[in-house]
């Protein structure tokens, strides 16, 4: 991960293509999505969506880089 400290590019993707989205894991992502949507966090659609791998979201940032947010389901975790 970088921490770019020029301005953000808009929402423009730059010109090198990323090779994919960013994972991030949670293990609550819905209340994590409410977080972040009520701070402002753009997501591709109203509501995290289930699986069968478990529960995803997805955002872009100011740069236009995908996260996706994804919970993976009971039987995938160590612990279910």
């Amino acid at each position: 991960m970088v921490l770019w400290p020029h301005a953000a590019a808009a929402g423009q993707p730059g010109t090198t293509t990323a090779p994919g989205p960013v994972f991030l894991e949670s293990d609550d992502l819905r209340a994590d999505f409410e977080v972040l949507r009520d701070r402002g966090v753009p997501f591709d659609r109203p509501e995290p969506e289930d699986y069968g791998f478990g529960i995803r979201a997805e955002a872009v940032d100011p740069d236009g880089n995908r996260i996706s947010l994804r919970q993976r389901a009971a039987w995938q975790s160590s612990d279910g």
